[in-house]
């Protein structure tokens, strides 16, 4: 890794209060190589931030590739590249996918914004939370766009609604940890991922700690009921 992959550690902007009380646990690699070039100490946040003019053509490539496969912008390479184990074949891996999605998701959030919109420890159930409201001034709209975007059952399904909800997240200047997305990203493509992450989300929405939410109290689609069934690879 370079050092222009390298990224400075983000400072509050719009991150809620409460987000420096919960746990932030990045177990993939994805997450780690996100959060380094985002929020390392030459990242892109904070070289964006500084008015750095690399900085803002990088985030204007990234949000080209938004709607984009991994690998189909060669200006995007350096900035989404991860290692591929040999054999990996035609179609993106699921760290491709997730380093790409949240990479350039950032760039979307953060554009025309003068305050930091990467905060680690900010899970998209709990921007979700500030987004929607609380239960009795719940925003409708924000309400149905996280629905849908929970109940994705494919990654090009969740990568369209992510989107979307980015953008609204970006619009009410609410920050987000796209490390931590790019952890739920790759591993909502494993075998099972998908409840695990609709969980995850789930008890950062209501704010409870791992161990007090049972797995029942969260609705999982018939189609993630068999641990077993692969998961679909976006074309």
């Amino acid at each position: 890794m370079t050092t222009s992959d390298t990224g400075a550690p983000a400072q509050a902007g719009g991150a809620p209060p409460e987000a420096r009380r919960q746990e932030r646990r990045l177990t993939k690699n994805a997450g780690r190589l996100v959060d380094w070039r985002i929020g390392g100490p030459r990242g892109l946040q904070a070289r964006y931030l500084d008015n750095e003019s690399r900085a803002r053509g990088e985030l204007a490539a990234l949000r080209k590739g938004a709607s984009r496969s991994p690998g189909e912008l060669p200006e995007i390479w350096e900035l989404t590249r991860v290692e591929v184990p040999d054999g990996a074949g035609d179609a993106p891996t699921w760290e491709e996918i997730a380093v790409h999605t949240a990479m350039t998701l950032y760039a979307v959030h953060q554009q025309s914004r003068t305050e930091s919109m990467f905060h680690p420890g900010v899970g998209l159930g709990r921007a979700a939370r500030r987004l929607i409201g609380s239960p009795d001034e719940e925003n409708p709209s924000a309400r149905a766009r996280f629905n849908a975007l929970v109940t994705s059952t494919t990654v090009a399904e969740l990568r369209h609604h992510l989107r979307g909800f980015v953008s609204l997240l970006r619009a009410r200047g609410f920050a987000l940890d796209h490390a931590m997305l790019a952890d739920d990203v790759l591993r909502f493509q494993q075998p099972g991922g998908a409840r695990s992450v609709r969980l995850n989300w789930a008890r950062q929405y209501h704010f409870l700690p791992a161990e007090s939410q049972p797995a029942a109290a969260v609705a999982v689609p018939a189609s993630d009921a068999d641990p077993t069934t692969a998961p679909t690879q976006e074309n």
